[in-house]
């Protein structure tokens, strides 16, 4: 629609002829049903009443050329100090009437979404490897970080691996999840009232979900009451579409906080924030790729011997202060990692995430290859838990240590192998919250009964006198 077609819809009234500097009539409305509004047209000076409606069938038909405002003087002047020649919608209709006319209307940059935030924004634009080749790189590298199903064929899985992927995978079927006493569990399933969902009532029945006897080994049944205020407020995030920031805070590090309160070994083991944490001395990842970092980590509590080895302990490489990890932050550099966690809103990259573990990872593994004493062979390092979280949604990863083939000695060394993954729970109800809890409880378990004594025998050389 022209302008001049828009302008035929107003409803008008009289018309009034004022000269101007440039000898052009003006004609001016002076019966305007819309409040002080002025709207103007020009023609020709030698243009009567009559013809009026003649002229403006001539401009219908010519191309609008958008005119500048200019000032005018005489009789339009005065109570008026800037007058637009070319009456013009306001800048939303204008930008409506050239997408009417234009045949196809395409955006040529996509605008980032409410959850991008500027970190996603230079990865995008920076020239940086994108995920996947990054993990291809990883892949060609002389120390190889592979990605592998637990089914594969590609490499043999290690004992200790496979040990951990069968006790995590019973609990994922749901065998074992709940610790609740017999009485305890009918008061709580036969509450019709107490905001429990009537599917969570029916699979909390379940004869095989419950065996107190086993599963109150690993950790205390977390209350009732607090997981359902986690699932409420998962589900309240998801339909918010709440920022990455939310879900982290709120609901990954609430799950990760009540895992560890209620678990056996809540004095040995604790919870360091390392979102802001690099990868510290560079060297110890590709100078190729990003320093990625994850956001949680579950680390030892220092005992008498590591706090005795850390007196002994010298920084590494190009690194100012020492640390046990592949980091130098204050927050975290002093306790030994045992499990890494990455956290993801729902609608970020899976991709971006398995990157940024298989990165860190790789990093951890290098430094934990020079802590042990000089002159020794070639480090085992046993099976680590790895978890990624994708909104509601928490999947177990294994890293471990897969030793070459003669073949393949003289090309390749060590490589470390992440075997993925395990659907572990989520918090879209409280039945699969509870199976949830009850993995984190084992893999905490796992870091107190073999993650813990390996890494003190690793540094027991520092501990002698």
């Amino acid at each position: 629609m022209s302008i001049e077609l828009w302008l035929d819809q107003i409803p008008t009234g009289q018309y009034n002829q004022c000269v101007t500097t440039d000898n052009h009539q003006l004609l001016t409305f002076t019966n305007d049903p819309y409040s002080d509004r002025i709207t103007s047209r020009w023609t020709h000076p030698n243009n009567d009443k009559e013809n009026v409606e003649h002229h403006e069938d001539k401009l219908d038909q010519q191309p609008v050329i958008p005119r500048e405002k200019r000032r005018l003087s005489g009789p339009m002047a005065s109570g008026h100090e800037e007058v637009d020649l070319t009456p013009r919608p306001k800048k939303k209709r204008r930008q409506e009437l050239d997408d009417i006319d234009r045949p196809e209307h395409f955006s040529p940059v996509l605008a980032p979404s409410e959850d991008a935030t500027s970190e996603d924004l230079e990865s995008h634009h920076s020239g940086r490897l994108s995920p996947t080749k990054q993990l291809a790189f990883l892949e060609d590298s002389s120390k190889p970080v592979i990605y592998c199903d637990f089914a594969t064929t590609l490499a043999e899985m290690p004992k200790d691996v496979h040990t951990l992927c069968n006790d995590v995978q019973e609990l994922a079927d749901r065998v074992g999840v709940l610790g609740f006493k017999p009485d305890e569990l009918a008061s709580i399933t036969d509450l019709n009232d107490g905001g429990l969902d009537s599917r969570d009532r029916k699979r909390l029945r379940y004869p095989w979900a419950n065996d107190p006897i086993q599963r109150l080994k690993t950790g205390k049944m977390v209350p009732l009451v607090e997981v359902q205020r986690i699932v409420a407020s998962a589900i309240r995030f998801e339909e918010k579409r709440a920022h990455e920031t939310t879900w982290n805070e709120r609901i990954h590090l609430a799950v990760i906080n009540a895992a560890l309160t209620a678990s056996t070994h809540v004095t040995s083991l604790a919870i360091a924030n390392v979102k802001t944490a690099s990868i510290d001395p560079p060297e110890l990842a590709n100078q190729k790729l990003p320093k990625r970092v994850v956001d949680y980590a579950i680390v030892l509590q220092p005992n008498q011997a590591i706090e005795n080895a850390w007196e002994k302990l010298q920084p590494i490489g190009t690194a100012s202060v020492k640390s046990w990890n592949h980091t130098t932050s204050a927050e975290i550099r002093s306790t030994p990692i045992t499990i890494s966690i990455e956290t993801k809103a729902p609608n970020k990259s899976w991709t971006d995430g398995k990157a940024q573990i298989a990165i860190w990872t790789a990093a951890l593994h290098k430094r934990l290859s020079m802590l042990q004493q000089p002159g020794q062979g070639s480090l085992h390092i046993p099976a680590m838990p790895l978890l990624i979280v994708q909104g509601h949604d928490w999947y177990l990863f294994v890293v471990s240590q897969q030793q070459p083939s003669l073949a393949e000695k003289k090309k390749r060394k060590l490589t470390t192998v992440i075997w993925q993954k395990i659907d572990i729970g989520n918090t879209r109800n409280c039945f699969d919250a509870y199976k949830l809890l009850s993995v984190l409880h084992l893999i905490m378990d796992w870091a107190y009964r073999v993650w813990r004594p390996w890494f003190l025998e690793l540094i027991a050389w520092m501990d002698d006198d």
